[in-house]
């Protein structure tokens, strides 16, 4: 695997509610609102796809090319994505960024592998996809029965370029900043900017009006902190991995959430309770309408297993 140095010609590097009716499988099934795929551009030929029942992506047309922003979960999305793409542009899509290990977000890329790209990740990112990618292939398999998909057809393709704090990429004169501000949902979340057109793709650590799946933080302190962090930058919208167009606002929604659900588990926990207690009797009634909901009993199970261990339930491989 090459490290960003290698590409300097390229690149410029500078309480729940115990739901009696729906427990929430863990194998990626999809209960959601059947909400259409919808594409939307966002600032000049940056455009933004929003899948409310999956995962979300982006992509940046310029004179010299297309860079990408995840691939879906599954060949067979991704070549969904690609023709959404092309509906924008012919040109050759030349980067590809993986925001974070988790399969709905990298399980498309051997698609655009074979479309010629290369691919980009945080180092803990590529950490994550390849010592996770088994316990990624098992958490979406009720996905892969619900769409008749064949898990065969998914394909590890790693990272060609790693960084560690900041990567700048250059294409057809426009600007793109990957950040790493430490670990959010996830070891290596790489926060996508575009500065002059004021836009933020999140990844894994902000998704508007959407619960997360703590199971990967080392840090929900850490994590809070990176939204407050991106809320006060010059962005006018934020692109999440889930959930359709945030402002600031919804970040900072967000990061009241998360220390709500902190503040929450802690106390439940403190008080002794068991984890059947808490899933039983802590309600987080507040947050009902939120996507996800109907899975925060894994949730509270797996931020349990956190508060009790001191580490994550998924946790960066070593």
């Amino acid at each position: 695997m090459k490290t960003a140095m290698h590409w300097l010609g390229a690149l410029v590097v500078c309480g729940f509610v115990s739901l009696a009716a729906a427990q929430a499988p863990d194998d990626g099934t999809v209960l959601e609102k059947d909400i259409p795929i919808s594409v939307t551009e966002v600032a000049p030929g940056l455009f933004f796809q929003y899948h409310h029942a999956e995962s979300n992506n982006a992509w940046l047309v310029t004179d010299e090319g297309v860079l990408l922003i995840d691939t879906r979960q599954h060949p067979r999305r991704a070549e969904e994505l690609l023709a959404a793409i092309r509906k924008t542009t012919s040109k050759l899509i030349k980067w590809v960024i993986n925001t974070h290990g988790h399969g709905d977000h990298y399980f498309g890329n051997p698609v655009f592998k074979r479309e010629g790209a290369t691919f980009i990740a945080h180092r803990d990112t590529a950490g994550m996809m390849k010592g996770h990618y088994g316990l990624e292939i098992k958490r979406r398999m009720g996905y892969f029965k619900q769409q008749k998909y064949d898990p065969a057809e998914v394909k590890l393709v790693m990272p060609d370029v790693t960084y560690d704090s900041k990567m700048v990429i250059t294409l057809g004169g426009r600007v793109i900043e990957l950040i790493y501000m430490g670990p959010g949902q996830n070891p290596g979340d790489t926060l996508v900017y575009f500065p002059k057109e004021k836009v933020m793709f999140t990844g894994g650590p902000f998704s508007k009006n959407s619960w997360a799946n703590p199971s990967f933080t080392p840090s929900m302190s850490n994590w809070v902190a990176m939204l407050r962090r991106i809320a006060g930058m010059d962005i006018d919208k934020f692109l999440g991995g889930h959930g359709d167009i945030g402002k600031r606002d919804d970040v900072l929604h967000e990061a009241q959430q998360l220390e709500d659900f902190d503040a929450g588990m802690r106390a439940a926990v403190n008080k002794g309770m068991s984890k059947e207690e808490i899933l039983k009797n802590v309600k987080f009634e507040k947050y009902k309408d939120v996507r996800n909901y109907y899975r925060l009993n894994l949730f509270i199970s797996s931020y349990y297993y956190f508060l009790t261990t001191g580490k994550p339930e998924n946790p960066l491989p070593e």
